[in-house]
Order: structure tokens, then sequence, then C-alpha cells
């Protein structure tokens, strides 16, 4: 009987998680609703560059990430890679245009980081 107090002394100091039970769905919704603003934003970014980039581009060029105002291009390394540099001033000025609340400041290219184009 004492080793049996010492046990749940020794055990009651432990966290004990709460059994709760939620449907998939909601959970979903939920985390959709609290990242819609985030996911606008972005979808009218890609939205743009889509219509914006040049077709001659498109095939050795694509989005890689947006990190607070600044969009990252991956291009493949040599004459693309200049080509997107070159027009990503005019690229931003068209991206601004299509979608003006993406907050996107400024566009930085840089090397595709693999040949696994999807």
């Amino acid at each position: 009987m004492d080793e049996e107090k010492q046990l749940k002394g020794a055990l009651s100091w432990q966290y004990k998680p709460r059994h709760t039970e939620s449907c998939l769905g909601d959970e979903v919704c939920s985390y959709l609703e609290q990242r819609d603003r985030t996911f606008m934003k972005n979808a009218a970014i890609v939205d743009a560059w889509k219509a914006v980039v040049p077709p001659t581009l498109q095939p050795f060029c694509r989005l890689d990430k947006r990190t607070g105002n600044t969009l990252y291009l991956q291009a493949e390394p040599g004459p693309y890679m200049h080509q997107a540099q070159m027009l990503s001033g005019e690229l931003l000025d068209k991206i601004k245009q299509r979608a003006p609340r993406c907050g996107i400041q400024k566009i930085k290219v840089i090397p595709i980081k693999n040949n696994n184009r999807e």
C-alpha cells in the first residue's frame, strides 16, 4: 500500500493530455480561416505571375517563395537568369498592377535549385 502511494506521488506531476475529439473537417476549416488572407495574397501572386511572365521565359523560370515583401524566382543559370534579372523590375510593376494587395516590393532572382521542374 505504501508503495502505491509513492508511485502515485511520483507520477502525479506528469502532464496528462486532454482527450478531445473534433471533426477533421472542422479543424481544416478553422486552419484555412486563420490563414485565408495569406492564401489569397499568394494565390493572387501566382495568378499574376502566370499572366505576366513572357512565354519564352516560362519553361526556364518559376516562383520559389515569398519572404516578407520579397518574391524569390528561380531561373536556369546563364542567359535565362540574366533575362529574368533584367525583367524583374517590369515583372514587379505588372504583378503590382494585377495584384495590388499582395505587398510585393522586391523580386530577387536565384539559380534554380534542381532540374526537376514540376
